[in-house]
């Protein structure tokens, strides 16, 4: 591919220095005479992209997606000049660079930030609002639930309970308390009082309750304003 149009629209530029490409012809190196760009970009799909580009057409010319510890980037020690390579290690894929920047001094630092910006985590746009419009519906759910869970509570008649505690001349004891509990919760209490203090996260984040709660079409419709574009 030649044509920019052909490449997806970077995000974010993170890093660019001058560097002409290298072609593998059998066991020799040889350099691309043309003036060309490295640029390290996140794309809009939130993706790390590797890219060279034609310096005088201006234009994209490889792409390459990395993702966190998959490729390395560095020089060359067998040759003398300034030559790097970026070498995958989840296939046999070897790209090779010759350095176009006039300071030869500042190739160490630009190998070290390439490596910095390929294996940084990804960070996927939109990623913050989705979570917390998920989190909201969640919210919405946990609330109905326990509604209807409070309006088909039934309560006891505590009267004769409540007679038997007060009338004591005594402190209440212990069991007489357990008694009156086990008739709010509707089962035993234990000596340190199971308080009942609502949902817990745990009982929501199930499969069996967040997916039919996406399916929905108003909760799609409300979460797809959060959603990246392509999607």
């Amino acid at each position: 591919m030649s044509s920019s149009e052909a490449f997806p629209v970077m995000q974010e530029i993170m890093l660019e220095f001058r560097a002409g490409k290298m072609s593998l012809q059998g066991t020799r190196v040889v350099p691309d005479a043309r003036k060309g760009l490295v640029r390290i970009a996140r794309g809009d799909e939130g993706l790390i992209h590797f890219q060279w580009l034609d310096r005088n057409q201006n234009t994209v010319e490889d792409d390459q997606i990395v993702f966190p510890d998959e490729a390395l980037f560095e020089k060359v020690n067998q040759s003398s000049d300034r030559v790097y390579i970026l070498k995958f290690n989840s296939d046999d894929r070897k790209l090779f660079f010759w350095m176009q920047e006039p300071r030869a001094e500042g190739d160490a630092e630009l190998c070290s930030s390439v490596n910095q910006y390929l294996n940084q985590p990804l960070e996927f746009p939109g990623e913050e609002g989705l979570a917390a419009a998920i989190t909201e519906e969640l919210e919405d759910m946990a609330e109905d639930n326990t509604s209807s869970r409070a309006g088909n509570l039934v309560v006891p008649n505590l009267s004769s309970e409540v007679s038997d505690v007060t009338s004591s001349s005594g402190p209440v004891k212990l069991a007489d308390l357990q008694r009156i509990l086990n008739n709010l919760s509707g089962g035993p209490v234990g000596i340190a009082g199971d308080q009942d203090e609502g949902l817990a996260l745990g009982d929501i984040l199930k499969p069996e309750l967040i997916m039919p709660l996406l399916e929905a079409l108003p909760v799609q419709e409300r979460l797809s304003s959060h959603l990246p574009e392509r999607f």
